[in-house]
């Protein structure tokens, strides 16, 4: 429990790349996985990359939140948050694709595919 009151970033890019980096991946194997299935479209893709947004959003608040009122915390909470959701969302994207999943896995992210 120490360990997470001592969490930081070793640089505050992280913040920023950390998540950015999730995404980029997520955008890649969403539209991956509707390419393979001739799903495009592109007001999903809006809706999605529009989503991407706002999650950097949350980041750019908890950066200022970190600045400007020295509240670190909603910072690495906001970051957590938004690596989580992507976390999920890229193990979805996965196993659309033929990723085999643990079932316990599968069961947590309530994925439709299963």
């Amino acid at each position: 429990m120490e360990e997470l009151m001592n969490l930081h970033f070793t640089n505050i890019w992280w913040a920023i790349i950390s998540p950015l980096i999730l995404m980029i991946l997520d955008v890649i194997t969403g539209y991956y996985g509707a390419w393979k299935n001739k799903e495009i479209s592109s007001s999903k893709m809006r809706d999605g990359l529009g989503k991407k947004c706002a999650e950097l959003c949350y980041i750019i608040v908890g950066i200022v939140f970190k600045y400007a009122f020295g509240l670190e915390a909603i910072l690495y909470f906001m970051v957590i948050y938004v690596c989580y959701m992507e976390l999920v969302s890229l193990a979805e994207n996965c196993d659309k694709l033929g990723v085999k999943l643990p079932d316990k896995l599968k069961e947590k992210i309530n994925n439709n595919n299963q």
